[in-house]
């Protein structure tokens, strides 16, 4: 079989219906359970429609299918009068397309610099300084890796970008961190743009590690950072000059600036009570009796720790039905994605290539197969008195809805009763009747919403921006990388694995350009 020659019919067909505008012979080249996620083609965001129906007005509707097998999967690039782009897309069974827009013609990302600036006589540390004394563009609030990635892409883009961080050092809010912590995913799952990790780079990421490299990449890509800094409220926008004048409190003094555009990337981190974003290690409660509320990744690696430093009772308090996978599960999923024998960017482009909804669909569809492969370790947390989750499609589908857990070690211990576990709490006198006497309780429930902390900034003004995180009716996340209810706000939002692609700023750059309108 030609697969090469069966694609290029397709596509054939598929441009044809395009160019006539002819939705009818568009929609008829999908399953009837046929998906085509589209980035930035047909409007200023990302756009997922499912078993495409033509309506009397010639749009598409959803029309829900049988799920068919899976196809093989080709890619290509396209090219249009402003635009160039890539896609990937099955050509068996349930047909999924998926397109994207690399980049404008004419304005291509930068590549590396020369590295000699206007002959010898011109010093790299000047022209540095020359840059961070100049700049006034485009700040990002948080220099997380979200904020830094954007700030990368920005500067390939040739958007002067200004990152704000309110802490002393690039990477604090990691170090910050409970000690035990360590990235929950491998290496090439939280790779960062231009710069994945070495080879000699841990499968999973310690916290300082990861600190550390945030604050290696900023140096490395030549990202203006102002540390120990933070907007103050209440940023105004000008809708005449289409700017805004936000005033940053610089380590003590005001300074005020007018961008075109503010992206928030901040982190969600916001303590109460004693949160498990203030332990710090699990020595000093030796010998104590300690209830975690929260039964997450966060609460699971801070029971184990408090195991292993001879706390005399740990309690894990259950609110609500938990997802656990082990480790080797969940690499066993993504490393179907991230093939260690490929580029990064390649497992990057294929995770975004995959609609969350249908995401979804294909692991409910294969969870008996990776529940079976955890079943000891299911059983075992159950018997404790777990309310194990193993309805859905796992981890993965729950990344964006609220987060699940992947088991380290804990499980092990909850078992066999050296942790323990109570379900349905009112601060420790349970609903049953029960109390649990604590020394200490650590609350690992989450961390509160980017909009409740920057509604303290920005006022009323975070309300008009529209609603940021969780999914949409077509599986996309709500408010991040698109224009949100604000002209010149945008957030920058979610996980390692997505963030490579979606900072690509073709948005904002085709705004600017007149490509394109709010």
């Amino acid at each position: 079989m030609d697969f090469t020659q069966i694609a290029s019919a397709w596509l054939t067909k598929f441009s044809h219906s395009l160019e006539q505008q002819d939705a009818a012979s568009c929609a008829s080249l999908f399953h009837s359970h046929g998906w085509l996620r589209d980035y930035l083609n047909a409007n200023i965001k990302s756009t997922t429609i499912s078993g495409l129906e033509v309506t009397s007005d010639g749009s598409f509707k959803p029309s829900p299918g049988e799920m068919p097998e899976s196809g093989i999967f080709l890619v290509l690039r396209f090219s249009t009068a402003i635009a160039s782009g890539r896609g990937i897309f099955t050509v068996e069974g349930r047909l999924r397309f998926f397109i994207s827009l690399d980049s404008l013609k004419g304005h291509e990302p930068r590549g590396p610099e020369e590295g000699v600036y206007h002959g010898t006589a011109t010093y790299w540390s000047e022209v540095r300084e020359e840059r961070r004394r100049t700049i006034e563009g485009e700040p990002v609030v948080g220099a997380g890796q979200n904020g830094l990635q954007v700030a990368a892409r920005f500067k390939q883009m040739g958007i002067p970008t200004l990152v704000i961080e309110k802490n002393e050092r690039i990477g604090d809010h990691w170090r910050r961190r409970y000690p035990c912590l360590t990235l929950h995913t491998p290496k090439l799952h939280h790779s960062l743009l231009y710069q994945p990790y070495p080879d000699t780079w841990p499968r999973f990421t310690p916290r300082d590690k990861v600190a550390d490299w945030l604050e290696q990449y900023a140096i490395s890509q030549d990202i203006v950072v102002w540390t120990k800094s933070q907007p103050l409220p209440v940023p105004s926008y000008d809708s005449e000059t289409k700017r805004w004048t936000v005033s940053i409190d610089r380590n003590g003094k005001s300074v005020t600036i007018h961008p075109k555009h503010i992206v928030l990337a901040t982190d969600v981190f916001k303590g109460q009570i004693f949160h498990s974003e203030s332990y710090s290690g699990g020595p000093q409660f030796a010998g104590k009796r300690v209830v975690i509320v929260g039964t997450g990744n966060s609460g699971a690696d801070i029971a184990l720790d408090l195991h292993m430093r001879e706390a005399q009772a740990v309690t894990i308090l259950q609110r609500s039905t938990t997802v656990v996978q082990s480790a080797n599960t969940l690499v066993e999923m993504l490393d179907h994605l991230w093939d260690p024998n490929l580029p990064v960017e390649v497992g990057d482009y294929r995770n975004v290539a995959t609609p969350y909804r249908l995401l979804k669909e294909i692991l409910i569809s294969r969870k008996d197969h990776f529940w079976d492969k955890d079943r000891d370790i299911l059983d075992g947390l159950a018997k404790a008195g777990m309310n194990v989750n193993i309805d859905g499609g796992g981890i993965l589908t729950l990344v964006h809805e609220r987060l699940g857990g992947m088991d380290i070690g804990t499980a092990e211990h909850v078992a066999s009763g050296k942790i323990k576990v109570k379900s349905e709490v009112n601060a420790v006198i349970l609903s049953d009747g029960s109390v649990l006497e604590a020394d200490v309780v650590l609350f690992a429930t989450g961390y509160r919403h980017m909009q409740s902390i920057m509604r303290r900034i920005f006022g009323e003004t975070i309300d008009q921006a529209g609603p940021a995180g969780g999914m949409d009716e077509e599986g996309e996340m709500r408010g991040a990388y698109k224009p949100t209810g604000h002209p010149g706000l945008w957030y920058a939002l979610g996980d390692f694995s997505e963030l490579a692609f979606w900072v690509q700023a073709i948005q904002l750059q085709a705004l600017e350009l007149g490509y394109t309108k709010m």
